[in-house]
C-alpha cells in the first residue's frame, strides 16, 4: 500500500488521534546540530488504545523504521510496560534516553486526551 493510501485509510478514521511527545537530544549526538530536541508522533485509536502508526525524528532512515516496528499494533492502554521496555532493550542508540522520554509523552498525552474526552461526555 502506497504512503499516501496509508495516510488517507488513518484520516478517514474518526477515532484515530496523533500525539506527539518530545525530549532533548544529548550534544554529543550528530543530530543535535540539526534538531535540538527528538520527537515522537503516534496515531493511536482512541477505542482500544492500538498504535496504528508511529514516527520519530531519529536522523536515519533505519532508526525510524525500527522504532516503527518496536511499536506499531501495541496498545498504549494494554501494553504500556512492554512498549517502553522494547524501546529501552532493543534501541541502544545514544539517543536511547531522550526516545523512551519522548515516548512517555506521547502516552501521556494520550491518556490526558481519552480522560477529556470522557469528561466532556
Amino acid at each position: 500500500m502506497h504512503e499516501r493510501d496509508r495516510l488517507q485509510r488513518l484520516l478517514d478514521d474518526p477515532e484515530v488521534v496523533l500525539v506527539s511527545g518530545y525530549a532533548r537530544l544529548p550534544d554529543s549526538v550528530a543530530s543535535h546540530s540539526q534538531y535540538e530536541r527528538l520527537g515522537v508522533v503516534l496515531a493511536v485509536h482512541l477505542a482500544d488504545g492500538r498504535i496504528v502508526a508511529a514516527d520519530t525524528t531519529l536522523l536515519t532512515d533505519l532508526a525510524k523504521e525500527f522504532f516503527r516496528v518496536l511499536v506499531e499494533g501495541l496498545s498504549v492502554r494494554d501494553d504500556i510496560a512492554e512498549i517502553v521496555e522494547r524501546v529501552q532493550t532493543r534501541y541502544a542508540g545514544q539517543s536511547g534516553a531522550a526516545l523512551t522520554t519522548a515516548l512517555r509523552r506521547c502516552l501521556e498525552t494520550y491518556h490526558q486526551l481519552r480522560e477529556s474526552r470522557a469528561a466532556a461526555r
